[in-house]
């Protein structure tokens, strides 16, 4: 079984293409990200079964009863936005427990498969035509994570991604807004700076088997996108797979985004940095020198801020840096106020031309011509 990994680059669209894969006979998957902490790493140090599935259910209860998952509204599922799903526990304890005794492996690897197999029986739906073991690690750090977590060969990773300024807007703007900005402070935009300048570089230094899902291509070209994902790896195209569902009730996107997308979803793009006013026209030419390359690999488009001459630094603050500044004083967060001037100059430091190298960019889903 193929151990395909999910990872997401500045609001890609992530969740919206592991929705699409719902339901597909050939693809196990927890409905949701797979967050590699300390707590799922303590699952898999006991050496009984029947403890690990306890500890599973524990560590994702959000798996088994939907309606506590409100940040992604897999409480608000179906056509009425009035849908959640559950899974009985006791029967996937059960199947677990048979799975795991069968093999007789603590193999980690063998028990989060196995893990995966007892979710599905537990749904009461067929394992036999699994061939792909779909895992959303969600960010480059817990990939990192899983693939120490046991020692894996055949795997490959799918990024989630989209045109990089507004794979910027989208998560500062979202962030700010969201529950008035209590969760974003500079650790975090910086977080989102560094993923959108460097995930997709490092991920192709995890594995030579790391392929692009650009969101413009899911949204406008979704059919090509999801023939091209069948191809690539061998499993069957069914229509299922132009509808984002979990468990077959129709998914809105989460709550963050502040929207209910449903079927139409549309990508707000040219009007972004005039309306939301996120970006000094300085920060503008500093971010294009750096995607300059990418933009036309992927997107083979050129705005008025792409640069003649090459910008290696911007050393005063970005206006997103000063929002988030604000932000903090607003809150009265000392530690994060105090953590402004490191994350200033890391930013400064490490995320200009000298760091984010050019790369062989890797093969875009959908991309093929037919």
């Amino acid at each position: 079984m193929k151990i395909l990994l999910l990872v997401t680059g500045g609001r890609g669209g992530s969740d919206f293409f592991q929705g699409l894969l719902d339901g597909h006979d050939q693809i196990l998957q927890f409905p949701g990200t797979l967050r590699i902490n300390h707590e799922f790493l303590k699952i898999f140090d006991s050496k009984s079964f029947n403890e690990i599935s306890e500890k599973f259910i524990n560590y994702a209860p959000i798996f088994f009863d939907s309606r506590k998952n409100k940040i992604e509204r897999h409480d608000r599922l179906g056509k009425n936005r009035n849908e959640y799903y559950t899974v009985d526990k006791k029967k996937f304890k059960f199947f677990f427990n048979k799975l795991a005794i069968k093999e007789n492996k603590y193999n980690r690897l063998s028990l989060l498969k196995n893990l995966h197999k007892a979710y599905y029986l537990a749904r009461n739906k067929k394992i036999n035509k699994a061939k792909i073991l779909f895992i959303h690690t969600h960010i480059v750090e817990l990939t990192k994570k899983f693939l120490k977590f046991e020692k894996i060969k055949n795997f490959s990773i799918i990024h989630t991604m989209r045109y990089p300024i507004n794979a910027l807007i989208s998560p500062i703007n979202n962030w700010l807004n969201y529950q008035d900005g209590k969760f974003f402070f500079p650790k975090d935009l910086y977080f989102q700076y560094d993923l959108v300048f460097n995930g997709l570089s490092d991920l192709t230094k995890i594995s030579q088997h790391t392929y692009v899902v650009l969101l413009e291509n899911l949204i406008k070209n979704k059919s090509k996108v999801m023939k091209d994902f069948c191809r690539i790896y061998k499993i069957k195209f069914s229509k299922n797979l132009l509808n984002c569902t979990y468990f077959g009730k129709q998914w809105w996107g989460d709550k963050v985004s502040g929207r209910w997308l449903g079927k139409s979803i549309k990508l707000k793009e040219k009007k972004y940095d005039i309306k939301l006013n996120l970006f000094f026209d300085r920060d503008l030419t500093y971010f294009y020198t750096l995607f300059k390359d990418l933009i036309k690999k992927y997107f083979k488009k050129e705005y008025k801020y792409m640069p003649k001459k090459v910008r290696y630094f911007s050393f005063l603050p970005t206006k997103p840096e000063i929002l988030v500044w604000k932000n903090s004083f607003k809150h009265r967060r000392t530690k994060h106020i105090l953590s402004i001037p490191y994350y200033y100059l890391k930013r400064i430091i490490f995320l200009n031309n000298f760091f984010v190298k050019n790369y062989k960019f890797p093969y875009s889903i959908g991309s093929r011509k037919i």
